[in-house]
């Protein structure tokens, strides 16, 4: 992974979180890519509402930092980034082609440094 130093909020994020680092630490990486389809299977209220807490505020986070000309389509631009990269994360993890992965990885930070 390449330094963020002097990047634009957004691009650091990108790289930061569509790594391989990140791809190959799920201990201590992202709750929503290591846990949310397990919590969602469960039946657990509390459970639910943490994760649904912690997810506004990220979506809070990444609306601030994404270009846009108004809070709703900011808002809705960080749904959508916040759920490409989740995914896309989860599906790196998933497959036992490393290149597959990296390229995984790659496609989605280019595509959503683009959106």
């Amino acid at each position: 992974m390449r330094s963020c130093a002097g990047k634009a909020p957004l691009a650091a994020i990108l790289d930061q979180y569509l790594s391989g680092e990140h791809r190959d630490d799920p201990g201590r990486g992202c709750l929503y890519a290591a846990l949310a389809a397990d919590i969602a299977r469960h039946d657990s209220p509390a459970l639910r509402r943490v994760l649904t807490d912690s997810m506004r505020a990220m979506i809070t986070f990444l609306a601030r930092v994404i270009p846009g000309r108004s809070t709703a389509a900011r808002r809705q631009q960080a749904l959508a980034q916040l759920s490409a990269m989740v995914g896309a994360l989860v599906l790196a993890r998933a497959v036992d082609d490393p290149d597959l992965s990296d390229e995984i990885l790659a496609a989605a930070r280019c595509a959503l440094g683009e959106s």
